[in-house]
């Protein structure tokens, strides 16, 4: 598979098989992914345009047709990736530059009542009014025009025709101010408009019938090499009329518009009518002397040229001089060169496809697959709960024992909401759990103890300036000038500003399964009481995040959810929204720290930053891409710790004991986080949050 954006976009091309089995996956839908796609080319949108064109999947209860919106298809495979990405880039075009309005019922009717002899047309191609005979048991047509079929028969060819010429307008908008997104156009018109069996048409007697059907296939096809301007009466003309290398000179839709009237009046010139195309339909007619002659199936006939071979010749000449292109096609044939190559039946068949195929992009009628109203909103609820995956682990251990991983995706969600709740997208997060009550009672207890905490903590407020007197150098003091003539010499004073610097606290939370029941209840009672006595802070913030696992698109995924930051939260989400938080997952630690070593700020001489992790075990994960355990994990998550601190950021691992603790786990424990590893029983945890305050409370 050749893409485009293989270079930045990750495309899981293993994913369709079970690496034990061999069998095929079938795959779940994978929300982040689509989110992500959606994100990707929005992005691409807005950065070719400069305009926040909205980007939607298609979904059935909706219709785009105001030209303000792009809409992909719901179901994109990585293979249709780039031509995706094409086809948004070329609606997104439309968007910023085409003038729906013109197109619009009542002014196209009026442009063509201003510009086309309705009575001509109709008289042209039979376009009379039908009147019952009860007599003849059949429909008689009458000497009065039928000017709603002349007026259709115009709108719809005219509109055919502009939707090529404004294309030929937009991708060359493209082209030349977004030079590094043509490979996208090359893979749209590659799956859509670029066909083999197209090529050999061009080159044989397919459509070569003086008819609305050849003209068409012959004009949408102008730009293929394999052209040739002698296959109808006409071609030529309409060549140099769309004079496409100069196709910068049409600087709006009307323009456009009276080009492909021009082309349409080029057209209409060169077909017979009804009575003619009658009489020669019958393909080869017979001669005087018994030979059969061809009809004008090639456009070859003298009596429906304008010009004459030597013209053509001449024509075509002039134009690879004046265009300085030796392109195929568009240099006369000699001889019956093409009349060598045939279509079989099922090239024929092929054929036809490919044209409709080509109409559905000409007017954007592309069959779109739609997303269900509930898929809608689950991507919607990922979209806004800031959800994108990173890759972590490279170096770790791979799937085999001997190799080293290229790492794994880690699941990194921003922002919980109540939306993302509803969706259930997340294990993690669920508001079906039927301990939902419980987990409620631990939060509002962490409120309670977060009010006491708080007011403890209302000394960071303050800042205090105490005076210091009857020193040897400073300010003089006036009070004790007097002292001067005594021989006293410290009559001088200074105050000195004591405040607390701003700090920020990080709260990482394990949400494996062995941290289920009074753990669980415990960590989150500290947790929310820590969040709770720094909202009443005004220099203290806090930001709390829960790592997991998650399943994405059948793929066991690390991942670390931020579900509360106080520089953008109020503290009523806690009390809304953490009861609906669970520990479903293991215990990919280092992995999710690596995820999130950008979300953590600094610490330096003006902020202070904490680092604080809630634990009852070492770090496990497995995937198909990564064996995160033992040693290799264990260093790998020491790093993380390391890296923490080397930018100053102080790093508490505090292990909440109990349930399958064991010494060999405490050890482990103590070497990813050193001297500050703590061990408390998860009877304790609720205390902890009393050091905790000491801590805060430190200049």
């Amino acid at each position: 598979m050749s893409n485009h954006s293989n270079f930045w976009y990750n495309f899981d091309q293993d994913d369709n098989v079970d690496v034990i089995t061999g069998q095929d996956l079938k795959h779940g839908k994978d929300y982040v992914k689509m989110a992500a796609t959606l994100r990707a080319i929005s992005n691409f949108v807005r950065i070719v345009t400069g305009e926040n064109i909205p980007v939607k999947y298609n979904n059935k209860d909706e219709s785009f047709t105001d030209g303000k919106t792009v809409v992909i298809s719901g179901n994109i495979k990585d293979k249709d990736f780039d031509p995706t990405v094409g086809l948004a880039l070329h609606e997104g075009s439309h968007c910023l530059l085409t003038d729906f309005d013109i197109i619009k019922e009542n002014n196209f009717k009026d442009y063509i009542r201003d510009n086309f002899n309705i009575g001509e047309i109709c008289e042209k191609h039979h376009f009379y009014e039908k009147m019952w005979s009860d007599e003849e048991d059949e429909y008689l047509l009458t000497g009065e025009y039928n000017t709603g079929s002349a007026h259709k028969y115009i709108r719809d060819t005219l509109k055919q025709i502009l939707n090529f010429v404004e294309d030929r307008r937009i991708d060359y908008y493209i082209y030349k101010n977004a030079p590094g997104y043509q490979g996208y156009y090359e893979a749209l018109y590659d799956k859509y408009f670029h066909s083999r069996v197209i090529d050999k048409a061009l080159q044989s007697d397919e459509k070569t019938s003086q008819d609305l059907d050849s003209y068409m296939f012959r004009l949408i096809n102008i730009t293929n090499s394999n052209r040739n301007l002698r296959a109808l009466p006409g071609l030529m003309k309409i060549w140099k009329t769309l004079d496409l290398k100069n196709i910068d000179r049409l600087k709006t839709t009307k323009d456009a518009l009276d080009v492909a009237k021009e082309v349409f009046n080029i057209i209409e010139s060169n077909l017979p009518s009804p009575e003619k195309q009658e009489q020669k339909s019958g393909g080869d007619s017979e001669n005087e002397d018994g030979s059969k002659s061809a009809g004008n199936s090639n456009g070859s006939s003298n009596e429906s040229k304008e010009l004459t071979d030597q013209d053509i010749d001449n024509i075509a000449k002039q134009l690879i001089e004046d265009d300085g292109s030796t392109a195929q096609g568009s240099k006369p044939q000699s001889g019956s060169g093409t009349k060598t190559i045939e279509l079989s039946d099922s090239q024929k068949r092929q054929l036809d496809k490919a044209i409709t195929k080509q109409k559905e992009l000409l007017n954007g009628t592309i069959k779109k697959s739609n997303i269900s109203k509930k898929d809608k909103n689950n991507i919607q609820a990922i979209q806004e709960s800031g959800s994108e995956t990173k890759t972590v682990g490279n170096g770790c251990q791979g799937r085999y024992y001997a190799t080293k991983s290229n790492g794994t995706d880690c699941l990194v969600v921003r922002n919980i909401t109540k939306s993302l709740v509803d969706s259930g997208v997340y294990n993690t997060i669920t508001p079906h759990s039927w301990r939902t009550q419980k987990y409620q009672e631990a939060i509002n207890d962490g409120i309670r103890l977060g009010s006491q905490l708080g007011r403890k903590l209302q000394v960071r407020n303050d800042e205090r300036s105490p005076k210091y007197t009857r020193l040897n150098k400073g300010k003089l003091d006036k009070r004790l000038v007097s002292s001067l003539g005594y021989g006293y010499t410290s009559v001088f004073n200074q105050v000195f500003e004591e405040r607390f610097n701003p700090a920020i606290v990080h709260i990482s939370v394990d949400a494996s399964g062995s941290m289920s029941g009074d753990k669980w209840s415990n960590a989150q009672k500290a947790t929310v009481a820590i969040a709770k006595a720094a909202s009443m802070v005004g220099n203290l913030d806090v930001v709390i995040s829960y790592r997991s696992t998650e399943e994405i698109g059948n793929t066991n995924t690390p991942a670390i959810f931020i579900a509360y930051d106080s520089r953008k939260d109020k503290i009523n989400k806690i009390q809304n929204l953490f009861q609906y938080i669970t520990c479903p997952g293991i215990t990919p630690e280092g992995l999710c720290f690596e995820a999130i070593q950008k979300e953590i700020v600094d610490g330096s001489g003006d902020m202070d930053s904490y680092f604080i992790n809630f634990s009852d075990g070492e770090p496990y994960f497995e995937n198909k891409d990564i064996c995160y355990y033992g040693e290799s994990a264990l260093n790998h998550t020491r790093k993380q710790v390391d890296n923490m601190k080397f930018r100053g950021i102080k790093v508490l691992g505090y292990f909440i004991g109990g349930g399958y603790t064991n010494t060999s786990s405490k050890s482990n424990f103590k070497q990813m986080y050193g001297r500050d590893a703590e061990f408390v029983d998860t009877a304790q945890v609720v205390p902890l949050a009393k050091t905790l305050n000491k801590m805060f409370a430190t200049v």
